[in-house]
């Protein structure tokens, strides 16, 4: 089995069930797969062969999911790029994974049709919702000898499969971190190794049925697409929100009757602390995924009472995923008392190995704090275009590097410190800052938190904190400075910290940045050797 089958099996079974929505217009699998198969004859007819790498930048969107079905039947490698980086970003990893085509939304094509040098590296521009057809003639801020129109290429396509021959060998995707310093890497994903991701999400998660319906509240281009092969195979609903709002969230939940859901932390924290959590009926809700973060105990514990024992968080990297998982009932646990459990990641997934290791890469023991190294059936097949980088991030026994350090303790649960670059050295003494995050989280006022290293003329490097306070609350920053010493030592809390009430930046994958933050409250002490990736 190969994802490219699984597609063709899950759109003949479910033909008539309703694959993707937004509220306003729905897909059912039949229509889905005709205009999968039109892309797949729009692009061979204009000489894109197996193995190109086709870019794609948008919003969740009802054809968000032809895009992925299309371009794995007609086996080319997608490469999704993240709407939220600058036209800069999008052109470096253009370059770097030799894509010939991008598709991608008019609203987002508006923001890069100025930069030459990205449109000149492609063959071909492909643009979603560019002009209204029937507006078309009176349209004067589109270009349109500048790019092929979508829908209008669709339907002149034919529609009948073009069984391409897909091996399991062939790149399914090339998917790029989060990672903000040096040239941009991917890592690659066969229609092979890609089935044991969807196997192993099989065996964490609840039974998907057909009755299921998938709320895609983060983007279905990045983390939250990597059950979407599982939810096809069971001819389950997708419903995209294009863009995240909690109040309207909960109305979905509760109207359209959503059972699995996958969150960032802060997306989660924001639904359960919602004024209109109490009033809706979200007992629909059988699975709600997180990672990128843990959560705080508060969040935990309104999170259960809002939707049950539902919760799931799961650590990975895009190179390796999943590697372990905090279960619902690891989740009652730590609400009920043992609050150590919601700090960790949870225990290895069913066909993952979790090991820490020193810089030698030799393995260390329980409670030891060294870098995870992760192997799982699904793990990436290297980095593309770059075998001194794959050798430096697979060790010989097929292990990945994570650059996380963590420790596992006695129970067998993996606790993530921090990023390796993130390290604070302060006076010879080595800081992470999750020590302090985490410390900080603990206070009842706080409800977001990111700590980082600024440049100091005597320790060579200090933390500095950001704090963000729930609404209402009025903690000092001394106090709050006071509250994380008495946890972590003197030698560890912020010199400095910030109080606000401001949402703090999130990179494009929502996860918290430390370099944005370095640049919003202490701009210009990052030196370049040392820009971190965002924990």
């Amino acid at each position: 089995m190969i994802i490219a089958d699984l597609i063709r099996r899950s759109l003949r079974d479910f033909a008539s069930n309703t694959a993707i929505s937004n509220g306003v217009r729905a897909f059912s699998y039949a229509e889905v797969g005709d205009r999968s198969h039109r892309l797949v004859n729009a692009l061979r007819a204009r000489g894109f062969e197996l193995d190109d790498r086709i870019a794609t930048l948008g919003a969740n969107d009802v054809t968000t999911l032809e895009w992925m079905l299309g371009l794995a039947l007609g086996g080319f490698n997608r490469v999704a790029l993240h709407a939220m980086n600058s036209s800069q970003t999008h052109r470096e990893m253009i370059a770097a994974a030799g894509a010939r085509v991008l598709i991608v939304d008019g609203v987002y094509y508006d923001k890069i049709k100025g930069d030459s040098a990205l449109l000149e590296a492609l063959d071909l521009v492909i643009v979603r919702d560019s002009v209204s057809r029937d507006d078309r003639s009176s349209a004067d801020d589109h270009d349109d000898s500048g790019f092929v129109d979508y829908e209008t290429m669709l339907a002149e396509s034919d529609a009948t499969d073009a069984h391409v021959d897909v091996t399991p060998d062939t790149l399914l995707h090339l998917a790029y971190s989060s990672g903000s310093g040096g040239s941009p890497r991917a890592s690659m994903h066969s229609h092979s190794s890609w089935v044991s991701v969807t196997l192993d999400n099989a065996a964490l998660l609840p039974r998907v049925t057909s009755d299921d319906i998938y709320l895609a509240a983060a983007p279905l281009t990045h983390a939250a697409s990597t059950v979407v092969y599982l939810l096809l195979s069971r001819g389950a609903g997708i419903r995209v929100m294009p863009h995240f709002e909690p109040g309207e969230a909960l109305a979905i939940i509760e109207q359209e009757r959503c059972s699995i859901a996958f969150m960032v932390p802060t997306m989660l924290q924001m639904l359960a602390s919602h004024p209109d959590v109490a009033t809706r009926d979200l007992s629909s809700i059988r699975a709600l995924m997180y990672a990128g973060a843990p959560i705080s105990v508060e969040t935990a514990r309104k999170a259960q009472v809002a939707f049950g024992t539902v919760l799931f968080q799961s650590y990975g990297q895009s190179e390796c995923l999943p590697a372990t998982c905090l279960t619902p009932e690891d989740h009652a646990r730590g609400v009920a008392g043992d609050e150590s459990i919601l700090r960790s990641a949870g225990r290895a997934c069913l066909n993952a190995d979790v090991r820490i290791a020193n810089e030698n890469g030799a393995p260390l023991g329980v409670g030891e704090i060294g870098e995870i190294l992760v192997s799982t059936a699904g793990r990436m097949l290297g980095i593309y275009g770059d075998p001194e980088q794959t050798a430096r991030r697979i060790t010989a026994d097929g292990f990945v590097r994570s650059s996380d350090i963590g420790y596992i303790d006695e129970r067998g649960l993996l606790f993530v410190v921090d990023r390796k670059d993130d390290m604070i050295i302060s006076g010879g003494f080595n800081i992470w800052p999750a020590e302090i995050e985490n410390a900080l989280l603990r206070h009842p006022d706080v409800i977001d938190v990111v700590a980082v290293g600024v440049p100091h003329p005597r320790w060579g490097e200090t933390p500095h904190a950001v704090v963000v306070l729930a609404p209402g609350a009025a903690a000092e920053a001394a106090d709050l400075i006071a509250f994380c010493s008495a946890q972590i030592g003197s030698m560890k809390k912020p010199t400095e910290l910030v109080v606000t009430s401001d949402a703090l930046p999130r990179n494009e994958l929502g996860k918290r940045s430390r370099r944005l933050i370095k640049d919003l409250y202490w701009p210009s002490t990052t030196p370049l050797e040392r820009q971190v990736s965002g924990a």
